[in-house]
């Protein structure tokens, strides 16, 4: 707990789902959190309304498609916090299609979420996190490790987390900038959550009903716990760890589920 007192972060994509969870969890280990959304409301939560009323918490919106907003979102954050100490980017989005069928604005609107806005991002709180020696944090995705067939834009979304962690953290040691990933596997989700269509319409995801998925509440622990102990790479459970294994090992089995998954859709 004496980590995380005081520290200022921003979570984006915090309030619904897993970003909610980690926004709670921070403010119950006494830290300052920049609630980011774009267009989803704040959470009609207690803890949240109270960190907002007495200052702990600083809620912020913004679209991260657009650089210019995410740019005047941060000349916010200075001005309430002063400086940031981590950014944790949560925010994202999926999109369901074959390749054939993704129009091409479906591709680029998950592509500038999930990476053209996190490059952003990091880029606009990079010269504040260099002065508090912050820390950084993508939340990639078992896709990552290998692309899922329908899910193509997300893979390759994901998937370029990983040079970008990589190159990032050898750039910024100097500066003593913690740059971390977390490959997340299937994490339970929110009634309300999404994904986009082929044409880019939004589809209501169902809930996870499968052995691996794990809680929200040991994803948001697992995400706290990499910064903290200043973690470059780790799992969200054995699940990614087996992945990466047969991946390595054994990659034809990994095609063969992949494709036997692709079949039943």
């Amino acid at each position: 707990m004496r980590y995380w007192t005081g520290k200022r972060v921003l979570v984006t994509g915090a309030c619904r789902g897993l970003g909610l969870v980690i926004t709670k969890e921070l403010l119950s280990l006494g830290a300052r959190v920049v609630i980011h959304s774009n267009s989803t409301p704040l959470p009609n939560e207690d803890m949240v309304l109270k960190a907002l009323e007495n200052g702990q918490a600083l809620h912020v919106r913004a679209d991260l498609c657009s650089t210019s907003e995410i740019n005047a979102m941060m000349s916010v954050v200075l001005a309430g916090f002063g400086e940031i100490d981590g950014v944790i980017h949560n925010a994202g989005i999926s999109a369901y299609g074959s390749f054939l069928e993704t129009s091409e604005s479906t591709f680029q609107q998950v592509m500038n979420t999930n990476l053209y806005g996190v490059i952003a991002l990091t880029k606009a709180a990079l010269p504040s996190l260099i002065k508090t020696q912050g820390s950084i944090l993508f939340i990639s995705s078992l896709a990552a490790i290998h692309g899922v067939p329908n899910y193509l834009s997300y893979s390759v979304s994901k998937a370029a987390l990983v040079p970008l962690q990589e190159a990032l953290e050898l750039e910024l040691k100097p500066h003593a900038v913690h740059v971390g990933l977390i490959y997340l596997g299937f994490v339970e989700n929110d009634e309300h959550k999404y994904s986009l269509s082929a044409d880019g319409g939004k589809i209501p995801v169902p809930k996870r009903n499968i052995r691996t998925k794990i809680t929200k509440e040991r994803a948001a622990k697992k995400v706290l716990w990499a910064i903290e102990y200043k973690k470059r790479k780790v799992y969200g459970d054995f699940s990614g760890r087996l992945m990466r294994f047969i991946n390595g090992i054994f990659p034809g089995v990994l095609r063969g589920l992949l494709s036997k998954n692709q079949n039943k859709t």
